[in-house]
């Protein structure tokens, strides 16, 4: 049996962890230690996490950051903190099944790297929730896959050397495409691996603004460039092909509240790339001024 550690990182998780924390204690695969990193959150999460500890069934500890500094460095927080071979991600808002350690473990032969597992939606009677299942899928459907162009960051097992050697989660990523970014640097030279096998249950719930919001953060290039007004507009037309795809396929599945849900994405995504390249623009043009 190899050591493994698994972490959890948090920004105001509070809500989650009350069942996240007793489903990774239930793990059937044994667990080495159990970080839990909160990012810098304004709720009960560091407080919630530390009443676990005195009763766990595995050792337990919880890292808090003096402020929310993104995913990509609460990851590498947990990254410099773990002292196995191999190290476990799972996300505040996924609840893992029983086996799922296990499963992610039965795939990491000798020639592997990375193991990534399959996350379905919980709750899908809403419309943003129906819509998210949909669009913002986070599994690859019912076989196992060898050689994924990623892995999504929400639960996965990693060899932590290759992480390091990686140069670790790329930091300039604020609200999303870590995973990713990691993935695409050790992929030509090491092998991923996505298992169905490995099941998780995503416990969020959107609303219509927290869905546009979140849709946008997946997609945002800026939040690994630097923003442009020619990139701003590259990525309006990026929005402009994936969002028409995906009112082509809600049309074509004779789902209107879910095409206008779709159409709703575009104005977002516009106002929003632009409004984030003002305030960089503006931000950029103050200290100019101040020189």
């Amino acid at each position: 049996m190899i050591p493994i550690t698994l972490y959890i990182p948090c920004y105001n998780a509070e809500t989650f962890l009350e069942r996240v924390i007793p489903a990774v204690m239930a793990q059937t695969y044994e667990i080495a230690e159990v970080l839990i990193v909160d990012d810098g959150s304004t709720d009960q999460t560091a407080a919630v996490a530390e009443a676990y500890i005195p009763n766990a069934r595995y050792p337990m500890r919880v890292i808090r950051q003096p402020e929310n500094l993104g995913l990509a460095i609460a990851r590498n927080t947990a990254v410099r903190e773990t002292s196995t071979e191999f190290i476990a991600a799972l996300d505040s808002d996924v609840l893992p099944d029983q086996k799922w350690l296990e499963m992610l473990v039965a795939e990491m032969e000798d020639d592997v790297s990375g193991v990534g597992g399959e996350l379905l939606e919980m709750y899908q009677t809403s419309l943003p929730d129906k819509w998210r299942a949909i669009h913002m899928v986070q599994h690859r459907g019912p076989d196992i896959i060898r050689r994924p162009p990623f892995l999504w960051g929400c639960n996965t097992l990693f060899r932590k050397r290759v992480i390091e050697e990686a140069g670790l989660y790329k930091e300039y990523c604020k609200t999303n495409a870590e995973d990713v970014k990691l993935c695409e640097t050790i992929r030509d030279k090491h092998i991923l691996i996505y298992t169905p096998h490995a099941k998780c249950k995503h416990l969020r719930r959107d609303t219509p603004a927290s869905l546009r919001k979140n849709f946008w953060k997946w997609y945002y290039y800026g939040c690994f460039e630097t923003p442009h007004f020619k990139k701003t507009i590259a990525s309006n037309i990026r929005h402009f092909r994936r969002i028409f795809g995906l009112i082509g396929n809600d049309v074509a599945d004779r789902d209107l509240k879910l095409a206008m849900m779709s159409f709703s994405m575009l104005t977002y995504t516009f106002m929003m790339d632009w409004l984030d390249w003002w305030r960089f623009f503006k931000q950029n043009r103050c200290c100019a001024v101040a020189e």
